[in-house]
This record gives C-alpha cells, sequence and structure tokens, in this order.
C-alpha cells in the first residue's frame, strides 16, 4: 500500500505514545468540543443513515459515539498504525469489534477499495493534507447522504501557528506539515461533487461544517 512521505512521517509522529495519550483523554472526557458539535450537526440532520466512513480516524471517537448511537457499521481509515490499534482495542472493549472495519494508509491510495457509506468524516484532517482537491473529491464521491468536517479557520493565529508548527517539523527532519484550505475552496469542490451546506459552526481556532448530498451519486 503506497504512502506519499508525508503520510509515512504522519504515522511516525502519531506513533504509541501519542494515540495512548490521546486515548485516555477520550475515555476520561469523551469526544472534544468540536468533534462533540460534528456529531451532533450529524444526529440532528440523520435520516436513515446506518453506516459512517471516518477518514483520519484517530482514536476513532467518530465511529464509536456513532455506532452507540445507533449506527450499525463503520469504515476508519487513518495513516497512523498506532491510532488504528488503540482504537481496535477500545472498539473491543465496548463490543463494537466486529461492526468497524479498519483500513491503513493515505486515504486517496486506497478509496477505491473504500465502501460508499452514509456518512463521510473527516475531523481534524483537511489541514494535515497537502492536496485538498484530491482528498475531498475522493472523500465526498464515498459519502451518500452527509459529509463532515472540521478544520481550522482562516486567521491570523491559524496561520501563525501553522508556520511556526511547519518549521519544527521541518527541522526535526521529517516531511509532515500542515495546511491552512480555504472554506470556499471545499465548498467549491463539494459543489460540483453534488452537495450543499446544512450548518456551519465556529470556535476560536475551528470550524465545523457538514454537507448534504443533494444530486445523486453516478
Amino acid at each position: 500500500m503506497n504512502c506519499c512521505g508525508h503520510c509515512q512521517d504522519a504515522g511516525e509522529l502519531f506513533d504509541q505514545k501519542v494515540a495512548r495519550r490521546e486515548m485516555r483523554r477520550y475515555r476520561s472526557r469523551g469526544p472534544s468540543k468540536n468533534t462533540r458539535r460534528l456529531l451532533d450537526a450529524l444526529l440532528s440532520q440523520r435520516r436513515d443513515d446506518d453506516t459512517v466512513l471516518d477518514i483520519g480516524a484517530g482514536v476513532g471517537a467518530i465511529p464509536l459515539e456513532l455506532l452507540g448511537a445507533g449506527f450499525s457499521r463503520a469504515i476508519q481509515v487513518d495513516a497512523s498504525p498506532a491510532y488504528l490499534e488503540v482504537s481496535q482495542h477500545e472498539a473491543a472493549r465496548r463490543g463494537f469489534d466486529d461492526r468497524i472495519t479498519y483500513r491503513f494508509g493515505d486515504f486517496t491510495d486506497v478509496a477505491s477499495d473504500v465502501d460508499l457509506a452514509d456518512v463521510v468524516t473527516l475531523d481534524r484532517v483537511l489541514c494535515c493534507y497537502p492536496d485538498v482537491d484530491r482528498l475531498v473529491a475522493a472523500s465526498a464521491s464515498k459519502a451518500r447522504h452527509l459529509y463532515g468536517v472540521v478544520f481550522p479557520r482562516e486567521r491570523l493565529v491559524t496561520r501563525l501557528g501553522t508556520t511556526l508548527g511547519n518549521l519544527y517539523f521541518r527541522l526535526r527532519g521529517g516531511a509532515f506539515r500542515t495546511y491552512i484550505h480555504s472554506r470556499e475552496r471545499v465548498e467549491d469542490i463539494l459543489r460540483q461533487a453534488g452537495f450543499r451546506r446544512t450548518s456551519h459552526a465556529q470556535s476560536f481556532l475551528w470550524q465545523v461544517a457538514v454537507y448534504e448530498r443533494v444530486e445523486a451519486l453516478h
């Protein structure tokens, strides 16, 4: 399974230590505030949705929460083996292990082998991927009904944080970088894919948006 240098470095950056720390935080506090906003928006717009594809799923908060809310199946894709491992352990602990399919790698590389889902989510993933056009188009093609994203606002503070963060990543010698992609560009790609925005919320650094498919998949 091919994965670009950026994604290979992400797998090393988000290692077992990071994954275990985030899982401990999730177990003690539940989903982060913006993840909860995304989940609430998705559930409020749910129709007959019962499958979710979560891309860049981390410790699996979204699949685990939606399965707990009545979804029947989930697909979880991530470029970090450590995240996939801790998520699998947590799913087994909750009795969901036979309801989640795990895929390792860069989603744009494995997309052709990933099934459609009623709901597709990318929680703080667009900011970790250089080619937003490719990622959004590939992921939108898998959503039958809803498409939910959490990504940075275009603000001076987020741009400064991205610049400083990327300086650190460069100094450590890795290929991983973070990015600020415009909402206008993301929404243009989604419109072309047959979606319209149905909700949008903002925190100091992040924005949470949900889009509904208005044109049938071809």
